[in-house]
């Protein structure tokens, strides 16, 4: 049993996700065929559906990121606890 509640709470959305089938081997033999023939000097198609983008692409700067984030973040909370702790002595002991 639990407490009762004059408020419903609403439960978060459901999603029916259909993810659509990715064969990793099939895109690295893509990959590598158009490395080849470039190299070759064949002329390369350019596939409209390709993209820079690949897997772990994101993860590349990630770690870097996150520390100067982090680095931030700590700065600003040093800066604004001693502000406050300013103002609380501006405060109290004048």
């Amino acid at each position: 049993m639990g407490i009762p509640r004059f408020f419903k709470l609403t439960e978060p959305n459901r999603f029916n996700y259909q993810p659509l089938y990715w064969d990793p081997d099939k895109e690295d033999r893509e990959e590598r065929v158009r490395r080849i023939k470039a190299e070759l000097g064949q002329e390369v198609e350019f596939n409209k559906k390709s993209s820079a983008i690949t897997r772990g692409s994101f993860r590349q700067y990630s770690g870097k990121t996150r520390r100067k984030a982090g680095r931030e973040s700590n700065l600003r909370l040093f800066v604004i606890a001693a502000v406050l702790m300013l103002l609380a002595y501006l405060l109290f002991y004048r």
